[in-house]
């Protein structure tokens, strides 16, 4: 008995400790991506001349400042949707790694092409319908004056708030995506080796 006692009383002790140290990690989702976007425009402002003289040296870059913000796995894990299960485990390694690639080069260029001119990051002013999947919107205005509007689509995980799917001006990303694949994979013949081959962000084969 006095045994049992003890080690309730040292899991209590230990759960308290994993619980605060989560806690300790867990920012306001608008404050998360506000750092993000922050570090994000930062290191886009620095390295902005090798977007022409070392893509690859300025995909990198944005790639260190961004991607530890991104939840690349359950993203990619969205888009091959039903897919997914039917993968192994290298072939979904795979995906994730081509997908990052491909989103960071597209989200890059995007941002270059509207020049930086102005991003902003709303603070909400109601509250979240989903509490644990929050949405932030961010508004970026082009040279022209264009305002676009992208929401952020966050999760919490491991104590911090990632990115899990981006809608711009309407357009669910991530369904865009999982429409993709699924075209891709019938064209394929469900070949999903052929299909994470050719994949691209901006067309289904290269």
């Amino acid at each position: 008995m006095y045994k049992s006692t003890i080690q309730k009383w040292l899991a209590g002790v230990i759960c308290c400790l994993i619980v605060n140290a989560v806690n300790a990690q867990v920012t306001d989702p608008f404050d998360a991506v506000k750092k993000a976007n922050d570090v994000l425009l930062s290191q886009l402002n620095e390295s902005l001349g090798l977007h022409k003289t070392d893509p690859a040296a300025f995909y990198k870059a944005v790639d260190e400042s961004l991607g530890p913000f991104v939840d690349f796995a359950g993203f990619s894990r969205g888009v091959m949707a039903k897919y997914y299960k039917r993968a192994t485990k290298q072939q979904q390694q795979e995906f994730v790694a081509v997908f990052r690639k491909g989103l960071i080069e597209t989200y890059s260029n995007a941002l270059v092409g509207f020049d930086n001119q102005q991003v902003k990051v709303m603070q909400p002013t109601t509250p979240q319908k989903k509490p644990e999947r929050p949405i932030i919107t961010i508004e970026i205005t082009g040279r022209d004056g264009s305002v676009y509007k992208v929401d952020y689509n966050l999760i919490l995980l491991d104590g911090q708030w990632k990115l899990r799917n981006v809608i711009i001006n309407g357009i669910n990303i991530g369904l865009q995506f999982r429409s993709q694949f699924q075209a891709s994979m019938s064209r394929n013949n469900n070949n999903l080796d052929e299909v994470i081959a050719g994949w691209s962000v901006d067309k289904t084969e290269r």
